[in-house]
């Protein structure tokens, strides 16, 4: 075991090496801030930098980290100087304190500077009234720091703020535009008042850098970091293979991407006999965070702490609409009372179609508050992570065990919440009713309605022909949940955008996933049938069907390809199969049309096509077909009748247009004809056959220096072009 000490809850405790050995997904800001601080002691340009995020998300350790950076650049050291303002400043409550705790800062920076330049100077201030104290000690911050440039460490700005009120905003601003030696970096766990709004000082003084949860990708390589750091080789090895993915996948599901929850949750990984060591670092966790989340409570209203208070027992996020019926309140007041909370940090908001779906910003502020709840209960987070960690059988087999080592007449006050005592014990009993639980909630199986919110909108989009906005859903289910279903889908809307190689990869790591899911084995035949690579997508559908031998969609794809390869008879066995198992489904009836029509059985695809429209009456695709079918029995005036029909229900139906010109031309009706070509072309230029057919009908009337001309446009089009 190496001897580095990894902090789960005081990154600034760390060495300099431990503190980049785990940085993950933010050397790129890290570089960023560092630079602005060198141009800061270098030039003129003074920068100022908020890095905002809630507790646990990592801001401590990125400032300590550019800490050690700054202080390890040896070109700096006699132009400038630091003091840090950390965490615990809680007696800031004017200017004057302010100025005093930077001086002290710098005196623990400098301690030996400070003993003979300012000790006595500072404890000088303690002599004269407010006024005067607070002049001598401006004027000695600026003539110590004299002509090097001072960068300021903040911690929870807000705070810091909060304490200086108007009049000491006001005073602090001023004099950083009177002196122009300071250069700030601060963190904030949310934007605030004295930042954002127009008539404070500060307001569009800083430039606010939103640290975002981890991804998972993120999350694997700092696991391997400390894994590396702390010489823990079983977890080192653990991680590289998919079982060790899909539990660290668990912990992103549960902890919303806070880097402190994976840095607790490591030494659980791999070794997952007992609970024990799990629930007790997390519970000293809670301990420590739970007075602060209190705390904040009593900034808000009665009537936001209830919505909170919501948000934190429904363990998810919820439409306003929920949360105002569930608050009694109305829409109205909701919607507005949410927009508050989330301009104060409390909430984040997700746009899904026309709704706003809100829910607690702060993982760890939901854990504090519901521990505190359940007392005498197990607590809900552990029955979360033992559902999604191990299988039902694993719980089963569990729960037998624990069984058999129960005194049933054991007292359930084992689960009552002792904050600042003694660990929970975590014996036989409460093992079993954790197993219990989980098994419980496994068997009820509900689904985030989020979720199906996202699969909602994705279809909608799907049915609109955004594709686009599709895929920014298949995308947002990724990152919530990651599932062979959700990459599958991801998977659907990259084909659909003809993004086919995008499309593989996401399939891919379906079955990676789950290699029994049969959907993504069919979506996967779909994109090797867009690649027209028919035998391999033939391979996908078949391995679909094996897995699933009632997805009629399977079925109905896996036709479509044995078309595509003129296997007309195991094509019709194809479709046959997906009405058998859906007798309505009409995208097979007129799939059978279409191949019988190939077969030249016009009578029988005319009865399949007939079925289609029967069972939608607006399927313009059917109408078409029909008139096609109807065109091949040389029944003229009913084909035209079928493409009138797809016509009106799509005016800008090229194929329409350019089968009823074909129509027209066999007719000899020319001039009709002509009509509809060039109403095909105008609505697709690089329509090839619609101009060749155009070149025709001229070429009939003895028009031929305009046939010529349509020819050569088909020819331009496609030199290899034959009729």
């Amino acid at each position: 075991m190496k001897n580095t000490l990894i902090s789960r809850f005081t990154p600034s405790l760390m060495a300099p090496e431990t503190l980049e050995g785990i940085l993950v997904q933010r050397h790129a800001l890290a570089s960023y801030l560092v630079d602005k601080i060198r141009d800061s002691a270098t030039t003129d340009n003074k920068h100022y930098q908020l890095l905002i995020g809630p507790r646990g998300i990592g801001k401590t350790h990125l400032v300590s980290l550019i800490y050690h950076r700054v202080v390890k650049m040896k070109d700096l050291r006699d132009k400038l100087l630091i003091a840090w303002l950390r965490e615990e400043e809680y007696g800031i409550a004017s200017f004057l304190d302010l100025l005093i705790a930077i001086l002290r800062a710098i005196g623990k920076e400098y301690p030996t500077k400070y003993q003979t330049e300012l000790h006595d100077a500072v404890e000088g201030l303690y002599e004269l009234s407010p006024e005067e104290a607070e002049s001598v000690a401006a004027q000695l911050l600026k003539d110590f720091v004299g002509k090097r440039v001072l960068l300021l460490i903040v911690e929870n700005l807000d705070d810091v703020f909060g304490g200086l009120g108007d009049i000491g905003q006001k005073q602090f601003r001023g004099y950083i535009q009177n002196h122009g030696f300071l250069t700030i970096l601060a963190t904030s766990q949310s934007l605030f008042d004295g930042i954002e709004s127009r008539d404070q000082p500060f307001y569009g003084f800083f430039y606010p850098h939103n640290l975002t949860e981890l991804e998972l990708d993120d999350a694997v390589n700092l696991l391997n970091q400390i894994a590396s750091l702390e010489g823990k080789t079983e977890l080192a090895s653990f991680i590289q293979n998919s079982t060790g993915r899909n539990r660290i996948k668990v912990v992103h599901f549960l902890s919303g991407g806070s880097p402190r929850i994976y840095m607790v949750f490591s030494d659980f990984l791999v070794n997952r006999e007992s609970l024990n060591g799990l629930v007790e670092a997390f519970m000293a966790m809670l301990d420590d965070l739970t007075p602060y989340y209190q705390d904040r409570m009593k900034y808000i209203s009665n009537q936001q702490r209830k919505i909170v208070d919501f948000l934190a027992d429904l363990r998810r996020a919820a439409p306003v609409k929920e949360i105002a019926k569930r608050c009694f309140i109305s829409h109205q007041t909701a919607s507005s009372q949410l927009k508050d909370l989330r301009q104060k940090g409390y909430v984040k908001s997700e746009e899904i179609g026309r709704e706003s779906w809100y829910e607690l910003r702060e993982p760890l502020m939901r854990f504090c508050l519901e521990v505190k709840k359940q007392r005498n209960e197990p607590i809900r987070l552990f029955v979360d992570f033992l559902r999604v960690w191990y299988t039902q059988e694993e719980l089963q087999q569990r729960l037998g065990l624990r069984m058999a080592d129960v005194d049933f007449a054991e007292k359930e006050s084992l689960f009552e919440y002792r904050p600042n005592l003694e660990p929970i014990p975590l014996d036989a009993v409460m093992e079993r009713e954790y197993y219990r639980r989980a098994l419980e909630d496994i068997e009820n199986n509900e689904e985030d309605p989020r979720l199906k919110a996202y699969f909602d909108e994705m279809e909608y989009c799907r049915e609109q022909k955004d594709d686009i906005s599709a895929l920014e859903y298949a995308e947002r289910l990724v990152t919530s949940r990651g599932e062979a279903k959700d990459w599958s889908e991801k998977g659907r809307c990259l084909n659909r955008l003809e993004r086919h190689a995008e499309a593989l990869e996401c399939l891919e790591k379906a079955i990676e996933i789950d290699s029994d899911y049969a959907r993504a084995w069919a979506y996967k035949g779909n994109v090797f049938n867009s690649l027209e690579r028919y035998e391999e997508s033939l391979v996908s559908y078949d391995k679909a069907i094996a897995l699933d031998d009632n997805d009629k969609l399977a079925w109905y794809w896996r036709g479509n390809v044995l078309d595509d390869l003129k296997r007309y008879e195991q094509a019709l066995e194809s479709f046959d199969r997906a009405l058998e198992l859906d007798a309505n489904y009409k995208w097979a009836w007129s799939n059978i049309g279409y191949v019988l029509n190939n077969l030249e059985r016009y009578e029988e695809a005319l009865v399949s096509y007939d079925r289609a429209i029967e069972l939608d009456a607006n399927y313009k695709l059917a109408w078409r077909m029909r008139g096609n079918v109807l065109n091949n029995l040389k029944r003229y005036e009913e084909a035209l009748v079928s493409y009138d029909r797809a016509l009106e229900l799509d005016p800008n139906y090229k194929w329409a247009w350019a089968d009823r010109g074909d129509v027209f031309k066999k007719i000899k009706r020319y001039d009709e004809a002509l009509v509809s070509y060039d109403r095909a072309i105008k609505l697709d230029p690089n329509y090839k056959w619609a101009w060749a057919a155009r070149g025709d009908v001229f070429n009939n009337l003895e028009r031929y220096d305009e046939a010529l001309v349509s020819y050569d446009r088909a020819i331009e089009l496609d030199a290899n072009y034959k009729w």
